[in-house]
């Protein structure tokens, strides 16, 4: 069974994105994925917190973070991702020469900008969430491609990377 990590700002309460969050439970779940959504649990000491989502991180086969307001655990979080190599879905609502540029610059990743909830239901429900791997796109900064039958296509352009040539 595949299990995903979802990511977003908790402390700071106006950073929150529980809307983005629920929608992309309901859709993961819908799709047959465990996930382990840290927003909507209930507090806990700071030591529990970090052995508990590194731990979480690191056994997930992905993860999905909503990146919109800067926020140090879900950096640290995405550092994780990327130094295991697990896909990592950066959803963005917003001017992306805003966005963080070591964040645009990282491996591993792939970058949504979404204007509606309805925009991360549809991409979220647009790829094989169970077929992802990390590979570079050749023709895009997407770092995330999907097994669809024998060719894997990039989750960014969709262009086919490699196999049915």
């Amino acid at each position: 069974m595949v299990q995903a990590y979802l990511s977003a700002p908790i402390i700071h309460s106006g950073l929150r994105k529980d809307d983005f969050c629920s929608v992309a439970v309901k859709v993961l779940e819908d799709k047959g994925i465990t996930v382990f959504a840290p927003q909507f649990l209930g507090p806990a000491h700071p030591l529990v917190i970090y052995k508990r989502d590194v731990e979480n991180v690191m056994k997930s086969d992905l993860v999905i973070a909503e990146i919109t307001n800067p926020s140090l655990g879900v950096g640290m979080e995405i550092m994780l991702s990327i130094e295991s190599m697990k896909p990592l879905l950066l959803f963005y609502n917003g001017d992306v020469e805003q966005l963080s540029k070591m964040v645009r610059g990282a491996p591993g990743k792939v970058l949504f900008i979404y204007d509606s909830l309805e925009d991360v239901d549809r991409i979220l429900r647009g790829f094989n969430l169970d077929s992802l791997l990390v590979l570079k796109c050749a023709y895009c900064d997407s770092h995330v491609a999907e097994v669809i039958e024998d060719r894997i296509h990039c989750v960014g352009c969709g262009s086919i990377i490699s196999g049915g040539e």
